[in-house]
């Protein structure tokens, strides 16, 4: 059993060509007789040394990598100026609208709470002051002018 064991510790230096002329003919003669150390040499290559199928499943870098991840920040950032865009329109467009009904509901108010009396004296003043200066009477009097100088 001690013997395995120093044949098992002189396996790696044995692959790495590092032993001796001597002690690397004794390993070689002990795998080729003994199964116990065969295995284990067969189960501490399959761990330690490369695949023959490596290949396939190599990972290789991609080239364009840093160039396709800064095209993707720039547009999600274009995104983020076109979506705040947006967002800033929708939000003046509704302080607007909320400030016009303010306005509105504010003006209704006050216009309601104005006092005056409709009467009918009140009625003719007001119609009697339309139709004196700048009222009716006065545009058709500049009607009836402007039709008789051009009848000249």
């Amino acid at each position: 059993m001690k013997r395995h064991s120093h044949i098992q510790s002189l396996l790696l230096p044995w692959l790495e060509l590092t032993l001796d002329a001597h002690q690397q003919q004794l390993v070689e003669e002990h795998l080729k007789e003994c199964a116990l150390c065969r295995k284990y040499f067969d189960t501490m290559s399959v761990t330690l040394l490369p695949s023959r199928d490596s290949s396939p499943h190599t990972v290789v870098a991609d080239p364009y990598l840093p160039t396709r991840i800064r095209a993707m920040a720039e547009s999600s950032r274009g995104e983020a100026h076109r979506v705040k865009g947006i967002v800033a329109r929708w939000a003046f467009t509704t302080v607007m609208f909320v400030t016009a009904v303010v306005f509105g509901i504010y003006m209704g108010e006050r216009l309601s709470y104005r006092t005056s009396v409709i009467t009918d004296q009140n009625i003719i003043t007001e119609y009697s002051e339309s139709l004196e200066v700048g009222g009716i009477a006065d545009r058709l009097q500049t009607v009836a002018q402007t039709n008789t100088e051009a009848t000249k």
